[in-house]
């Protein structure tokens, strides 16, 4: 690569006074208290000679941490360019099942999409698994390494977040693959017993990664936006979301809430639509906010005006995006979102407005936004 690593530090320039805006809004929000105006996160574009930095593709990032730096910096430019509430940050993207390499489980790589587990533990494996076992080794710690490298580059312009960290429950399904499912019945004790090794697995390397970026325990930085200071760490509930109340309650949310609990609370994603789940994770006091990956061609799965409500009731925070309604229109689409902001429960994406339908600009977007 002949490209300038030295020159990313030029090239990423926020405005440092947008961004400490940026950071008092959301971390208001977060904490429950009424910020100068709702924050909502727009990106923007490359500037041309942003456009020069290198945009590897999944198994080039994954296997040259200069590239996955110069990947990471591309997204943090687009996030600043648009000088909305976002706060840009990086991480190393090495893909869901990252920390199992801290037990020796590593992951295929792919160009064209993220990594995937190679293979699962034996019953007998997991049986034998002590937290001797984790350790700071493969993938994870060449993710440390990223974290180093873009340190050296970056300083303190840019701050980096966690690496994909599940849950104890999504990371119990990723070390024993679907036999997770027969455990439930067959075995709970060793399943409990695998899942205290995820927690302490969880606990652990966000030790590790706090340790190198320098954010503190009960502060959290994610997904190249969010800001909060309430709360330190993602919980990823995934395979959680598929599963019944019962197991939900015996297997996966206690383990979650004395995740949070460890980092002084957490926020909770989980794709698809599981009402039993966002009833059960926004009763956990450690959870204060939530996240849909809202699935494509299943968008409108999720009753907005139902979910917002649930999530305002609980005095929580969403942070994510909605779609747009067929018809409605960008003023109307921002109306209806501000609504749930200005009760203090939404910071909400506005990417929907990117269409090729929206006749606003994305400057037009924001004033309409702020001005509401």
């Amino acid at each position: 690569m002949t490209f300038d690593m030295e020159h990313l530090r030029v090239l990423y320039a926020p405005d440092p006074q947008r961004v400490a805006l940026a950071r008092a809004r959301q971390a208001a929000v977060f904490r429950g208290e009424r910020p100068d105006a709702w924050p909502a996160h727009l990106p923007g574009t490359l500037t041309p000679d942003q456009e020069a930095i290198p945009a590897p593709d999944f198994k080039e990032a994954f296997d040259d941490i200069d590239l996955m730096v110069c990947s990471q910096v591309r997204g943090a430019c687009a996030g600043a360019n648009g000088n909305s509430d976002i706060v840009p940050s990086s991480r190393g993207n090495y893909g869901t099942g990252v920390l199992l390499s801290c037990l020796g489980l590593e992951q295929e790589v792919f160009p064209d999409k993220m990594p995937w587990l190679k293979r699962h533990l034996t019953r007998e494996e997991a049986a034998a698994l002590t937290f001797d076992d984790i350790a700071p080794r493969g993938t994870f710690a060449r993710g440390l390494d990223f974290m180093r490298r873009h340190k050296d580059l970056m300083g303190d312009t840019l701050p980096l977040y966690c690496m994909d960290t599940q849950g104890p429950f999504d990371l119990a399904h990723l070390l024993l693959g679907d036999d997770i499912f027969l455990l439930i019945y067959d075995d709970p004790p060793l399943l409990h017993h695998v899942l205290e090794i995820c927690l302490e697995l969880g606990k652990r390397t966000h030790e590790w990664m706090k340790a190198v970026s320098g954010e503190p325990r009960g502060v959290c930085h994610h997904s190249g936006a969010l800001y909060a200071e309430n709360f330190g760490i993602r919980i990823c509930e995934d395979t959680t979301a598929i599963v019944g109340r019962e197991v939900m309650e015996t297997f996966a949310l206690p383990y979650t809430r004395r995740l949070a609990q460890y980092f002084d609370g957490a926020w909770v994603h989980y794709c698809g639509r599981s009402d039993v789940l966002t009833e059960l994770a926004l009763q956990i006091p450690e959870v204060k906010a939530i996240n849909f990956g809202l699935i494509p061609g299943h968008e409108h799965d999720h009753p907005f005006e139902v979910d917002m409500q649930r999530v305002a009731e609980a005095g929580k925070v969403y942070w994510g995006w909605w779609p747009r309604r067929d018809g409605e229109s960008v003023p109307e689409y921002l109306r209806r979102l501000h609504g749930w902001a200005a009760q203090g429960c939404l910071i909400p994406m506005l990417h929907p407005v990117l269409d090729s339908d929206n006749p606003l600009t994305p400057e037009q977007v924001l004033d309409t936004w702020y001005s509401l």
